[in-house]
């Protein structure tokens, strides 16, 4: 039996021309996938091209190339894609361009031309892959995640990436290793933006080691799936329904209609303040010469500072003899940590209400914008814990001993009380500090950040209302909770107590697991705590001690470290199954307490 084949217009054969069409859309992500073994083969092994890798880069760029002009050509008569259209013509004539001119010898006259070249056409397949993908994100989120899972598994899945990462051999200096143990620490520790490490960043680990801890700091501190969404805002359709009620409950934004704009908010104002802090943080820095080398070291501490991960690219840290006395260079490390630690929903609320009065100061007129209850609390509490802490700091540390000081005794107390809140940095040697100071700072730390920042802890509005709720109760009060003339839900004080006595539970179960862990090895349970702690709370600050834990004591901070930058109330809320069992209906009876 004859089979007929239906034409189209132009004379193809429709079944050939759909074969064609499933075949070619495997190919742009295979090209992608191709691009980034170069990548990685080129930067964490090689370092150098090699000509078996200059050919598959070559071939790369024609391959894609041709694809992406197949690609214009069956999209072009969209009317609505002719943008992203035109700039995918664009990319692909570059890459084509630059493919030609890989194929002619001599043509750079150096070393650094070529592989540059061969960085480029890997990086801008990779990147055209990761939009794709990126385009295709509503298949995903369309399904009906749990949205503490989803949290869960994107975290997960970048502590295995970075881990891998940070296995490659061009990571580490010469004549050190890492063990996956090691890897994972330092990955779980940079993505929880915690600052905890088992080696010196600066010392144990190359530039391109450094390089992939300060990705995973900043993509840790934003949270992948918050850039996936923007990169979807910008780049293509936007936000769904489902998309919105996912986002606003990871970023803890209630808004529905403002989640985009929420969402541009959080990702311009972290690279303008990074961006900022790295400009000052450069030109303040003086004992060293080269400008390369200034620049990174920059970059590292601006982007870790407002991501509160605490790492350093300095041997000592913010300790060592380059920064030391250095105020510029601690105020504006304070400030980052600061501003990454209020929350991106506190920021944007001050940001709207300092220009509506900017204008209203200027033109006389214009709607009164009220800060948030939210913005007041994070704002009053954060002032009262670092006045607070510092005056602490001053006389436990320095009125009652003799302590370290960098740069007098004043901003020493008050920088540490401002980085004991989850950033992690120390301008002087942790070891020597008092054993008063350091529990003062284990407070702080316990304590933490604001709600949907960067910084960890159980929140300091957690703590504020579970405090005013227990005094509330104490008094047996009846009119409820009032913060700056509002009415705050009952709910809200229990729901805050709970967490704060589930807090105290995990930590003191964890403390007990951790002195098992460490029978005999001699170190104070004091020590003990402060590690415990500084791990769960994301902090990163350690009295030299994390190094020379026992494997099975480092896999537990790993799981700490996780736990506290997800959220104990996320991870509970998505392993524990709901009640959906309606009321039982039985008799009440009163139970006594007191």
């Amino acid at each position: 039996m004859l089979q007929i084949i239906q034409m189209d217009e132009g004379g193809e054969p429709r079944e050939i021309h759909a074969r064609l069409n499933e075949c070619w859309k495997w190919i742009h992500p295979l090209l992608a996938l191709v691009a980034l073994g170069c990548l990685l083969v080129l930067v964490g092994w090689t370092g150098d091209v090699s000509g078996w890798q200059h050919l598959l880069t070559v071939g790369i760029g024609f391959a894609f190339a041709v694809e992406r002009a197949w690609s214009l050509r069956e999209a072009w008569p969209q009317e609505r894609e002719r943008r992203r259209l035109v700039l995918r013509g664009v990319l692909a004539l570059l890459v084509l361009g630059l493919s030609l001119a890989l194929l002619v010898p001599g043509l750079w006259g150096s070393g650094k031309g070529p592989l540059a070249g061969h960085l480029f056409v890997q990086i801008a397949v990779l990147v055209s892959g990761v939009a794709l993908m990126i385009s295709h994100q509503k298949r995903f989120t369309a399904r009906a995640f749990h949205p503490g899972l989803l949290l869960i598994g994107s975290f997960l899945f970048i502590v295995v990436v970075g881990a891998l990462l940070l296995k490659m051999p061009r990571c580490t200096v010469a004549g050190e290793t890492s063990t996956w143990l090691d890897v994972f620490f330092t990955s779980t520790s940079a993505v929880c933006v915690t600052g905890l490490s088992v080696q010196n960043t600066a010392l144990h680990f190359t530039t391109t080691g450094q390089t992939v801890i300060l990705l995973l700091i900043q993509v840790g501190g934003l949270g992948i799936m918050t850039l996936t969404f923007f990169a979807a805002v910008v780049l293509f359709e936007g936000l769904t329904l489902h998309d919105r009620l996912l986002l606003g409950k990871m970023i803890q934004e209630n808004r529905l209609a403002r989640i985009g704009e929420t969402l541009k908010f959080i990702v311009i104002m972290t690279f303008a303040c990074e961006g900022l802090g790295a400009l000052v943080l450069f030109f303040s820095l003086d004992g060293i010469p080269a400008l390369s080398t200034r620049w990174f070291h920059a970059v590292f501490h601006s982007v870790s500072a407002f991501c509160n991960a605490g790492f350093s690219s300095l041997p000592d840290g913010l300790a060592t003899g380059v920064i030391h006395g250095n105020w510029v260079w601690q105020v504006v490390i304070m400030s980052l940590i600061v501003l990454g630690g209020l929350g991106a929903l506190v920021n944007e609320d001050v940001s709207i209400w300092s220009v509506a009065k900017m204008r209203r100061w200027l033109s006389r007129e214009g709607p009164r914008r009220r800060l948030r209850v939210h913005t007041r609390l994070v704002l009053v509490t954060n002032t009262l814990l670092i006045a607070g802490g510092a005056a602490l700091i001053l006389v436990t540390e320095f009125a009652l001993r003799d302590g370290p000081e960098n740069g007098g005794t004043v901003l020493t107390a008050v920088f540490h009380s401002v980085t004991a809140r989850t950033a992690g940095f120390n301008t002087v040697v942790m070891s020597e500090i008092g054993v008063l100071t350091a529990q003062v700072l284990m407070v702080l730390m316990i304590i933490g950040g604001s709600p949907g920042g960067t910084a960890g802890g159980l929140r300091t509005t957690v703590a504020a209302v579970g405090v005013v709720h227990l005094w509330h109760q104490l008094r047996g009060g009846k009119r409820g909770m009032v913060f700056f003339n509002r009415s705050i839900p009952l709910d809200t004080g229990s729901q805050a107590l709970g967490l704060i006595f589930l807090t105290g539970i995990w930590l003191a179960i964890n403390f007990v697991i951790l002195q098992f862990l460490q029978t005999g090895s001699g170190v104070s349970e004091t020590s003990l705590l402060f590690e415990l702690i500084s791990a769960f709370a994301t902090v990163g600050l350690s009295i030299d001690l994390t190094p020379t834990l026992r494997d099975g004591a480092k896999t537990l901070l790993i799981v700490n470290m996780f736990v506290g930058r997800v959220g104990l109330l996320t991870v509970m809320a998505t392993l524990i199954k709901p009640d959906t069992r309606p009321s039982s209906g039985k008799p009440q009876e009163d139970i006594l307490l007191t």
